[in-house]
C-alpha cells in the first residue's frame, strides 16, 4: 500500500496541493494497520498531518476535510494541466481516442482529415525504391556480363520490377 504523509491544510489547486505532500512510502498494509506513525516514525503528527493511504494519480485538490480530490478529465483540461493529444476529443467529460482511419489522414480541427499529398509522397517513395532496385539490379548484370558470366534472359526479377514500377505509377495516377 501507498502510503502520502501532507500537511493538514486545505488547497484548491494543484500547485498548493502538491507543496502539502511531505513523503510516500510503500509499505505492506498489515504493518501499518492504520499506526501512520510506524510510516513516518519522524514526521508524523496527527494534529499538523494526515495520511491519504493509495496511490496519487494526476492532479488533484486538498479539500477541507482533509481528503483528496483528483480532478476529472475536463478539469485538468480546463486548469491546464493536461492538454488533448492527437486523436483525442473530450466526450461525456472524459478524453476519448479516435482512432485515425489510415496512414493519409492529419488531425485538425478535431477530426481526421485526408491529406492527398501525403498519399502521393509515399507512392512517390515506393517509385524511387523500385528504380534503385532496377538500377542496382540491372547493374549487377552488367557487371557479371562483363566478367564474362552466365547472365540469364529476360531477368525474373527484373521483370518483376518493372511490373511493380508500372503497377505503383499507375496507383499514382489514379489518384
Amino acid at each position: 500500500m501507498r502510503y502520502n504523509l501532507l500537511k493538514k491544510e486545505p488547497a484548491n489547486t494543484w500547485e498548493l496541493a502538491k507543496e502539502k505532500l511531505i513523503k510516500s512510502i510503500s509499505l505492506n498494509e498489515n504493518r501499518i494497520n492504520g499506526k501512520y506513525e510506524i510510516a513516518f516514525p519522524y514526521n508524523y503528527d496527527p494534529k499538523i498531518h494526515f495520511v491519504h493511504e493509495g496511490e496519487i494519480i494526476g492532479p488533484y485538490t486538498i479539500q477541507p476535510d482533509f481528503t483528496l480530490y483528483f480532478l476529472n478529465d475536463i478539469e485538468q483540461i480546463e486548469k491546464g494541466y493536461k492538454n488533448l493529444k492527437i486523436g483525442e476529443i473530450l466526450e461525456e467529460n472524459k478524453v476519448k481516442m479516435v482512432p485515425s482511419p489510415g496512414g493519409f489522414y492529419e488531425w485538425k480541427e478535431d477530426r481526421w482529415i485526408y491529406n492527398k499529398q501525403l498519399e502521393i509522397d509515399s507512392i512517390n517513395n515506393r517509385i524511387k525504391s523500385i528504380e534503385i532496385d532496377l538500377e542496382n539490379r540491372q547493374t549487377r548484370l552488367d557487371s557479371r556480363g562483363k566478367l564474362g558470366m552466365k547472365v540469364s534472359k529476360p531477368d525474373l526479377e527484373i521483370e518483376r520490377l518493372l511490373q511493380l514500377h508500372a503497377d505503383t505509377s499507375q496507383e499514382l495516377t489514379l489518384l
